[in-house]
């Protein structure tokens, strides 16, 4: 077996039948953690089992769907066996249509360890070579150039997918050392053989819900960095307009018992914590709760937080699950049809995290329009400087119109389903569409949330911040290294740019 690449110094992730988690996947796709397979001989036992099983059933004349049939709508077609190696290249070359945007790097990692810890589960009758030749790709830094587009996620990512298997053949194009280049000079340079599918052997690769289900881990995982960075937002905003504690008190959210929102509630209340801006000026006249957008923050973010959490909970049974067709049970040494490639329940918590995704920018882009309105904003200019200028009018602008994006693309894809190949794939799941959208989301929920951390920025600077909470005051340090308080109005888009990625990096929680 090809050998973990071992120059960063990181723990193997090693790969059997039994469970991966996100985090491992996370940690293969970001830190390039290096993957070996296990040496377990029981393992590799029922691995070898499922081939034989399905080279038995081959030899005895059974119609096997994907390897002595045609596929889709033409499965009523025999392939013969003098054609049916052929016809494993045939599958995947029929299938090089994909568009749009390539996946980067570490979304092309994280698709081929998805695609590995399905088929390692021991029902796809693939050889232990083609997870040796998976692994290679890994550790030695060969990641498939996959369009985004093409997907309708029913029969798997058929068409992403068949990217991976074009490069382990040393077709199409892979990055390697920084570079994009012809997959078979990429595995060439890395000293990786090129892999000779047998049949089913392409078709278990890209008959599967990898592309979807790596692409939303890794967008629950941003998701969950983006919330901890509006809880803190969400806080920075209740010292600035001098809001009310009660509104994040633990007894009221323990009694509504969901436990995103006492989450939620807690960290706030622990950014909190040491503020003297808070419950100060409660002169007669003034409303005596805040409005919504900082009274029911907690109940807003704790609903994407337990979003979130049922989306993890789906993502890893997926994950782990066997999810291509057929099926070959090395137990009961039989091939079942079915229809495990659907991407239905990756759509639908997609879906979900859309919809959470676009309710929490719209709950910051709220705030910002408080932080303007002279009526509940104790005091602060409606430019947000100190000085005659624009100031941050325009920046109010952008935010709103990032809102309102979001929402449009929190959309259901579920429902959008469209029979395709010859109502063959009738009804079908859109997963991958609905994992893009969310990510999108994703990141418009951290673009929004970079203007409402300028704008926060530059109202402290207008208060005693000597009053602000010490998690306050770290945090605007941070905000200020990439954008300082405006002295005169100026352009504003880098400033954006860098606090969307240390958003996006993790960097604006601590």
């Amino acid at each position: 077996m090809p050998t973990a690449d071992k120059k960063h110094g990181k723990p193997d992730v090693t790969i059997d039948d039994g469970e991966v988690s996100l985090d491992q996947l996370v940690a293969v796709a970001l830190e390039e953690r290096p993957v070996t397979l296990s040496s377990n001989d029981e393992w590799l036992s029922k691995l070898n089992r499922g081939r034989d099983i399905l080279d038995r059933s081959l030899f005895a004349g059974k119609r096997i769907y994907g390897v002595s049939t045609s596929v889709g709508y033409s499965s009523g077609r025999s392939v013969g066996p003098e054609h049916s190696q052929e016809f494993a290249y045939q599958i995947i070359r029929q299938h090089g249509c994909g568009l749009g945007v390539p996946f980067t790097v570490p979304e092309g990692r994280a698709i081929v360890f998805a695609r590995l810890v399905s088929l390692a589960k021991g029902f796809s009758a693939v050889r232990p070579s083609l997870l040796e030749a998976l692994c290679g790709l890994l550790n030695h830094d060969v990641i498939p150039v996959m369009p985004s587009l093409g997907s309708v996620g029913a029969s798997g990512d058929l068409t992403p997918l068949s990217y991976l298997a074009a490069v382990l053949c040393g077709e199409r194009e892979a990055y390697h050392g920084g570079e994009m280049l012809p997959a078979g000079d990429a595995l060439a340079r890395a000293g990786l053989p090129v892999h000779t599918f047998v049949p089913k052997e392409s078709l278990a690769i890209m008959n599967g819900t990898a592309v979807m289900t790596a692409i939303g881990a890794l967008t629950a995982e941003r998701f969950d960095r983006t919330l901890a960075a509006c809880e803190r937002a969400c806080a920075l905003a209740a010292e600035v307009l001098y809001g009310r504690s009660q509104a994040f008190h633990p007894t009221a959210h323990r009694l509504k018992h969901h436990p995103g929102q006492i989450a939620a509630a807690e960290a706030i209340r622990g950014a909190l914590a040491g503020s003297r801006l808070t419950d100060s000026h409660k002169e007669t006249g003034r409303i005596i709760q805040d409005p919504y957008s900082l009274r029911c923050a907690p109940h807003v973010i704790g609903a994407a937080r337990d979003a979130l959490d049922w989306a993890r909970q789906v993502l890893q049974r997926e994950l782990n699950s066997v999810n291509d067709n057929p099926i070959v049970d090395p137990e009961g040494e039989e091939t079942i049809f079915a229809g495990n490639f659907y991407g239905g329940h990756i759509a639908l918590t997609m879906d979900l995290l859309k919809t959470a995704g676009a309710s929490v920018a719209d709950l910051i882009d709220r705030q910002y329009a408080l932080l303007v309105d002279s009526r509940l904003n104790v005091g602060l200019p409606e430019t947000l400087v100190g000085y005659e200028g624009c100031g941050l009018k325009a920046l109010q602008l952008t935010c709103s119109a990032l809102a309102a994006r979001a929402a449009q693309r929190a959309a259901p894809d579920t429902v959008l389903s469209r029979s395709t190949e010859v109502s063959n794939q009738d009804k079908v799941s859109m997963g991958l569409n609905a994992a893009l959208n969310a990510a999108e989301i994703t990141t418009l929920m951290q673009q929004v949330l970079a203007t409402q951390m300028v704008a926060l920025s530059n109202a402290a600077a207008l208060r005693d911040e000597t009053r602000l909470s010490p998690g306050g005051r770290r945090w605007l340090e941070i905000i200020r290294s990439a954008s300082p308080v405006l002295t005169y109005d100026r352009r504003l888009d880098s400033d954006l740019q860098r606090l969307t990625e240390m958003i996006d990096q993790g960097q604006c929680d601590f």
